[in-house]
């Protein structure tokens, strides 16, 4: 038995395992990828949120460029689309947000949202989550007129990353 265990130990060493420093790296993430972590919905949504909001601020600096408007959506793995009031391809959750804005604006209520969304009606879970932002200009009489709404799409799974890295 000793013999085995000497044998076994001599083979393990000799082989040496070595990975290159890049390799390294893509297992380190991985590994931390598929760290489990438990968070309560109520700092999903809040980090979402905070998420949709800094989206919004980096589009606010690119001046709403459609070509920077890409790159963002790009590099904050989310998908952005700007939705004017009567768009004929708003899909329905942005057609009813786009319509509670207008009538919120008739009683100065416009501010942003989230929503959580699901793939199917049937679906328990929400796999996915929706910042919008409507974007105003007051009128004389007081009244705001809502000119469009920006909706960031934020999957579930990416602001949780997001939050277990910060942790």
């Amino acid at each position: 038995m000793k013999r085995f265990s000497i044998i076994g130990l001599t083979i393990l060493l000799s082989c040496g395992g070595s990975l290159s420093e890049d390799q390294r790296k893509k297992l380190h993430d991985g590994m931390e990828n598929q760290k489990i972590i438990k968070l309560s919905d109520s700092e999903i949504v809040t980090a979402s949120l905070e998420e949709g909001r800094a989206i919004f601020s980096a589009l606010e600096q690119a001046h709403f460029s459609p070509e920077k408007t890409d790159s963002i959506a790009r590099v904050r793995h989310a998908r952005i689309r700007w939705i004017v009031p009567g768009s004929p391809d708003a899909l329905e959750v942005e057609s009813q947000l786009i319509e509670a804005y207008v009538i919120g604006a008739e009683t100065g209520a416009t501010q942003d949202n989230i929503q959580k969304l699901r793939k199917s009606p049937e679906a328990e879970d929400y796999d996915s989550l929706l910042y919008s932002r409507p974007v105003v200009t007051p009128l004389p009489d007081g009244v705001v007129n809502v000119e469009g709404v920006w909706n960031i799409y934020l999957a579930k799974k990416e602001v949780i990353r997001a939050v277990s890295k910060e942790k």
